[in-house]
């Protein structure tokens, strides 16, 4: 199984392209590896899970097949977005389908874990985190949008204020999008027009497609530490 690694000062990336969802962060490059592999495995299982036809090999290797070396710290929130020659493909109709499969059951996983917080836990940071929950699932629905904008594609800016609202309202622009996207739009390297990164502006479909299930997968992580760890401190 081939991974793609960024590897930065204090820290490296990875993902599987053929697992998306399946993106890991560790110090080091034998770290990351080794988190991946592990990454495999409960990926296979939570696919599983919801139904998706998978068949896991016997044994799982995972091997770098593209290493960038990038002069920040992959770790760190908001780093730029790298382009790999594995997302370089084009994409199919059916790798889209399959992605909005995966993304629906990343986001029946995200709803359930949230369902029962009241507005003082989704406003509260857990020990040591970054965000707290409500800001989290805020930026899953922001970015979700960003995304597709990453294509060229102008999205609409006038958003619910709702957090449960906003949530569906970005993954049903995603949705109507990703189903839209033409042969060209499928195939080419865009440098976005809007909001572009000063280190790497190039984006595809395919990387589109993976970021979309890696990233809500990655939020739904911490918010799920962040759940384990006030229940064990009340």
């Amino acid at each position: 199984m081939k991974a793609c690694l960024e590897v930065g000062e204090g820290g490296t990336g990875a993902f599987i392209p053929e697992l998306p969802g399946c993106w890991v962060f560790a110090r080091n490059e034998e770290r990351a590896l080794a988190k991946a592999k592990s990454a495999a495995s409960n990926w296979y299982a939570w696919a599983k899970r919801h139904g998706e036809p998978v068949a896991p090999p016997t044994k799982i290797k995972v091997e770098p097949s593209e290493v960038l070396r990038v002069s920040y710290n992959p770790v760190e929130a908001g780093k730029p977005e790298p382009l790999f020659w594995s997302e370089v493909l084009p994409v199919t109709r059916q790798d889209i389908g399959r992605t909005l499969r995966l993304m629906n059951h990343s986001r029946r996983d995200l709803l359930e874990l949230c369902r029962n917080l009241d507005n003082s836990r989704l406003r509260r940071k857990p020990n040591g985190g970054p965000r707290t929950i409500g800001k989290c699932l805020r930026h899953i629905a922001s970015v979700e949008w960003w995304y597709i904008t990453r294509l060229d594609i102008d999205l609409p800016t006038d958003f619910p204020r709702d957090l449960f609202d906003l949530l569906q309202y970005t993954r049903d622009l995603a949705e109507r999008e990703l189903k839209r996207l033409t042969k060209e739009q499928r195939t080419r390297i865009f440098q976005p027009h809007s909001d572009p990164s000063p280190v790497c502006n190039l984006w595809t479909a395919r990387k589109v497609l993976r970021r979309f299930v890696d990233h809500e997968r990655l939020h739904a992580a911490y918010i799920r530490r962040a759940l384990v760890m006030r229940a064990a401190s009340s």
